[in-house]
């Protein structure tokens, strides 16, 4: 990573990181719909959910450094993605009995590894790791519901999944700058038989301190 003839900083780094998170159109539906209590069920009509846009995330990891080229990378990250509005529908008019919305969090805390492909002033790498993923709704009535409604205002699950990606160091000589892309399935593992897999897409900017430095 630095272009040098030190052989190290030091055998562990710290990072902290932002980005976007763009999630696929599931990532809203981790309440499902047997978890929305509607007495009157033959009366409403289906659940209309719009796709979640893009969110964002910030995070921390340790990077440790296992040989010259391979790392393990440990860490907590925060996604928020913006509010989402539902609709519950008369299936027969088809007007709009309720209007709830809903903030989606998703909090994967994990462990993998980098593989640098070279280091020096610019080191690119190939990342993976398993994560055990918190993820938390809450839901707010925009519209007041009709009597005989009732919807759990909060809803926290957890999955396991996994990530993949890419990215590299830049060296700036007294901080690291890091620039990485991932995607990410938060629901592999644990998840409902009907439950829909609930993907993210990270792009993430952060800065490390006390890396591991390997001379070329």
């Amino acid at each position: 990573m630095l272009f040098c003839t030190q052989l190290a900083y030091s055998q562990l780094g710290i990072g902290f990181h932002t980005g976007l998170s763009t999630p696929n159109n599931q990532i809203n539906n981790v309440y499902n719909t047997d978890k929305l209590d509607l007495k009157k069920a033959d009366y409403f009509g289906n659940l209309v959910r719009e796709a979640t846009k893009i969110g964002y995330h910030i995070g921390m990891k340790l990077r440790l450094n296992m040989s010259d080229n391979l790392f393990f990378v440990g860490g907590i990250v925060w996604n928020k993605f913006p509010q989402t509005t539902i609709e519950i529908l008369n299936s027969k008019s088809g007007d709009t009995l309720i209007i709830l919305q809903a903030t989606q969090n998703v909090i994967p805390i994990s462990a993998g590894l980098n593989l640098y492909l070279f280091q020096g002033l610019i080191s690119p790498y190939l990342t993976g790791d398993l994560a055990y993923t918190i993820i938390s709704n809450s839901i707010d009535f925009k519209q007041i519901p009709l009597t005989g409604v009732e919807i759990d205002p909060r809803v926290t699950d957890a999955r396991a999944g996994f990530g993949l990606g890419a990215g590299f160091d830049i060296d700036l000589k007294l901080v690291y700058l890091n620039i990485e892309g991932k995607y990410n399935i938060s629901n592999l593992i644990g998840k409902d038989s009907e439950e829909k897999n609930k993907n993210y897409f990270t792009l993430t900017l952060g800065v490390y301190f006390g890396n591991p430095v390997r001379k070329e």
